[in-house]
């Protein structure tokens, strides 16, 4: 869904409602924190419709990388591979992107259930080995989570993140990520209400991708991107035409949101690479 985060891990994906066009550089205000006595190493992107960006992790500012020129409508959502590879869809077509410039290439048409989705994110097919290869997957509003094959654009169906109580569907919300050593968090809405808050949520793959959301919610809407970075989980948050964005943390034991900062970038999505560090 649409999300947008930036070097700090993150993968984002937005949800069908994301309808802005193609926009030009903008900043998110920057938040005071951080470490001053270590690097901005920082491999969180995050992105609005048409604008690349990475993740500062000592000032949490979002940094513009550049226009993704090449696409001809919206980015949805994109992913990060542990290689550093970026890949990025729209409703209808995967594309690489370049983490200098920001310019999107054609890969190829998606086909079948890969056409729409909305969420994306490499996560690491075994979550404890680090020699693991990695793997491209999203989810939709109905809670089917899906293997997509890079080579040909097709979807395979792998999960669900099932129901919680009352047999309420568990859908995605925006976003998923994965990271070795950690696993898998994704925002997801519990029910058929998508204006109610978004959940984060605890993703299961060795139980058909069976979700368990945290808390009583995240206290924020349209988490269209998600990233985690040393320890801490980053939500971005799209408040809709001429409102901006949200920037939050999400606590990974309660679920509860908390805002980071403001800007007039509305995220469609963010990419989180698996390797991030855990501290």
């Amino acid at each position: 869904m649409r999300k947008l985060l930036a070097v700090v891990v993150l993968a984002a994906c937005g949800p069908a409602g994301r309808d802005s066009g193609i926009d030009a550089p903008s900043q998110a205000d920057a938040p005071a924190g951080g470490d001053a006595s270590t690097a901005d190493t920082s491999r969180v992107y995050a992105h609005s419709g048409g604008m690349l960006y990475r993740l500062n992790n000592l000032t949490l500012a979002a940094i513009p990388v550049g226009p993704m020129t090449g696409l001809s409508t919206d980015l949805l959502d994109l992913a990060i591979d542990a290689n550093d590879g970026l890949v990025g869809v729209t409703a209808t077509k995967l594309f690489s992107l370049n983490a200098t410039t920001g310019a999107a290439t054609f890969i190829r048409d998606l086909t079948g259930d890969a056409r729409g989705l909305t969420s994306l994110s490499y996560v690491p097919q075994s979550l404890t080995d680090p020699a693991s290869p990695d793997i491209l997957v999203s989810a939709n509003g109905s809670g089917q989570v899906f293997q997509i094959n890079q080579a040909t654009g097709t979807a395979t169906q792998i999960g669900s993140y099932g129901t919680a109580a009352g047999n309420a569907v568990i859908g995605s919300s925006g976003d998923l990520f994965g990271v070795r050593g950690l696993g898998i968090f994704a925002t997801v809405d519990v029910g058929n209400d998508a204006s109610a808050n978004d959940y984060l949520a605890r993703i299961d793959p060795a139980n058909g991708w069976k979700a368990t959301p945290l808390g009583i919610g995240t206290g924020f809407n349209k988490i269209f991107g998600l990233g985690y970075w040393g320890g801490k989980i980053y939500g971005f948050v799209d408040n809709g035409f001429e409102a901006g964005g949200k920037m939050i943390e999400i606590d990974p034991n309660t679920g509860a949101g908390t805002v980071l900062s403001s800007a007039d970038v509305r995220w469609f999505g963010a990419g989180v690479a698996t390797d991030a560090p855990l501290l």
